[in-house]
């Protein structure tokens, strides 16, 4: 667990002032680009002797019918996602799960522009991501897939082995797996010594959904409190035992993988890489946003989404993107606002958190059903590519 002072949460770093902090120093951080994670992979070097991984559309479906009927990796893999750490307290978790639902269109917005789309700055990351059809092509079905994830996790009871939400971080760690393979295999990735969805990679994607959804949100004007905050960062260190990540670099708590988030800045990040078409997912949302919603143009759509990202990632962290700088735009102030409203009810009124919570799982409930009617009916969570 790092000991350094770290800014506020709600400020973002200047980019000269980054540093990698013990225990997450240069060294360390390569390190963890060369690995991978041993349990899925020896389950996806496994079911890759049997033919091409894009022919299992239901990945999660076959390692279950293998342990039946064979044990070995594939029982072993199923008993690692079910296993229970002993820092694990469910019941402390449910602040964290409210969290999740009681601000949607402010933690929407934190995670599609300042987490996903302003994480692209991890361009090795951001790479990785485009040909699995995230960040390129038409992304709609990874960001449903992804969105799910997230909703699903708000539900009591979800993230609990045999939950809804447990079942689909299992299947994201055996995508992930597929992929990792699959990029090899293919001669699509071809480096010395790391390894496509390596343990960094993992972690800072970890740390988009925490520490930088944290930070957004603080932008917002939403605030929360140290046992708030402990909620939140033990959903998501579960979450992250759950999706296969090393136990030393799981946060011990928003400080610490805000140390860990900042260091992989430094050392990953490099936004006068990025291009224009980084912002075609958010193109594709504004398009589908001006068909759905009455009074809402594509153009004005896009200039939200944009702005958004800009401001919640800091203008030098996107600087490759070319966003204008709008400065005061109206849709920043909109979000403010809502979020001071939104934590104020939060905060002060009595019964205020759980109706927040009500409205918000009314809402993610309906989002869930739209996803299920245009799921993709070839599979889940499985091996697509982009050329």
């Amino acid at each position: 667990m790092s000991t350094t002072v770290l800014p506020p949460l709600g400020d973002i770093p200047a980019r000269d002032s980054l540093r990698f902090t013990p225990p997450y120093t240069e060294d360390a951080l390569d390190q963890l680009r060369t690995q991978g994670d041993p349990m899925a992979d020896d389950v996806v070097a496994a079911l890759a002797a049997e033919g091409a991984l894009t022919g299992f559309h239901d990945l999660l479906g076959v390692v279950r019918e293998r342990a039946a009927q064979q044990g070995g990796v594939y029982q072993a893999f199923l008993d690692a996602c079910n296993d229970v750490p002993d820092w694990v307290d469910f019941d402390a978790m449910r602040t964290g799960q409210r969290m999740l639902a009681a601000f949607p269109v402010n933690m929407g917005i934190a995670l599609f522009t300042g987490s996903l789309v302003g994480g692209a700055v991890f361009v090795k990351m951001a790479l990785v991501t485009s040909m699995t059809g995230m960040l390129s092509g038409d992304s709609s079905r990874r960001l449903d897939e992804t969105a799910a994830m997230v909703l699903r996790m708000a539900f009591p009871g979800n993230l609990e082995p045999g939950g809804e939400g447990h079942e689909l971080l299992m299947r994201v760690r055996m995508l992930h797996a597929a992929i990792r393979r699959f990029l090899v295999d293919s001669g699509r990735f071809a480096h010395p010594v790391e390894v496509p969805i390596n343990q960094q990679d993992l972690a800072i994607t970890l740390g988009l959904f925490g520490y930088l959804n944290i930070r957004s949100l603080a932008m917002m004007n939403i605030h929360f409190n140290d046992r708030e905050l402990d909620s939140f960062n033990l959903l998501w260190r579960y979450t992250g035992h759950v999706l296969g990540i090393r136990p030393e670099v799981l946060p011990q708590s928003v400080q610490d993988q805000q140390a860990f988030f900042l260091a992989s800045l430094k050392h990953q990040a490099r936004p006068e890489r990025l291009d224009a078409r980084t912002r075609q997912v958010m193109d594709n949302v504004a398009a589908n946003a001006a068909r759905r919603m009455a009074g809402v143009s594509e153009p004005m759509a896009r200039k939200f989404l944009y702005q958004s990202c800009r401001w919640l990632s800091g203008n030098e962290y996107v600087t490759g993107m070319e966003i204008e700088d709008a400065g005061e735009y109206a849709g920043i102030k909109l979000l403010k606002g809502l979020g001071r409203v939104s934590y104020w009810v939060w905060r002060y009124v009595p019964g205020g958190q759980a109706m927040l919570y009500a409205i918000g799982t009314r809402g993610y409930r309906k989002a869930l059903a739209r996803m299920a009617r245009t799921k993709d009916k070839q599979g889940e969570y499985r091996v697509r590519t982009v050329e």
